[in-house]
């Protein structure tokens, strides 16, 4: 459902724990005849619906509002480039989805590559198109560590969409890319 052009999206894992607590209700209404379990059940149990959507209107309404601010102020680069200098930047990446995690919690996170790395792109709530694996994607947002102390750069995706063909690595990088092996005595 869409509201002033912001798609609410209420994830499968909160559908599922509605219905078991709807039946959990129903069942201990019909065991114990009591009307309490009607009274304040079945209005918690909405509650378990309306919060997420309410919350899915907010955070679509945000992504929404800083799609235009990020386009503009984002910096196109290889995922080799991303470090930890530019944590909090704005950066448009583009690859080939290797994995894709997180569809069933209503957070998606896409694994790309583009020739030069691997980078996860994560997003705090679904897409309106269907990105699997195997498509390229380019994803606009703010570089983020993953975990404070010991996590991986990883990209929050403010906006991401699927592309035609994702840019070649330019010939000095193809060709002169070395890898280069520390060796310890």
């Amino acid at each position: 459902m869409k509201i002033k052009g912001v798609k609410i999206h209420v994830s499968p894992a909160v559908i599922i724990v509605f219905v078991f607590f709807v039946l959990l209700f129903i069942w201990s209404f019909f065991l114990t005849n009591d009307f309490s379990y009607i009274y304040w059940g079945l209005p918690l149990c909405l509650c378990l619906l309306i919060i997420p959507a309410v919350s899915s209107y907010s955070l679509g309404g945000q992504y929404i509002k800083l799609l235009p601010e990020y386009e503009a102020g984002a910096k196109p680069m290889r995922i080799k480039n991303v470090n930890l200098n530019m944590q909090g930047k704005a950066v448009r990446v583009e690859g080939v989805v290797q994995s894709v995690k997180g569809k069933f919690m209503g957070r998606p996170k896409y694994q790309i590559f583009d020739g030069s790395g691997a980078l996860v792109v994560f997003r705090s709530m679904p897409l309106d198109e269907e990105i699997k694996v195997g498509d390229n994607i380019e994803a606009v947002g703010m570089v983020v560590k993953k975990y404070a102390i010991a996590g991986s750069l990883s990209v929050h995706g403010i906006g991401i969409r699927k592309i035609e063909n994702v840019n070649p690595l330019e010939i000095d990088e193809s060709i002169t890319a070395d890898i280069k092996i520390k060796k310890y005595n």
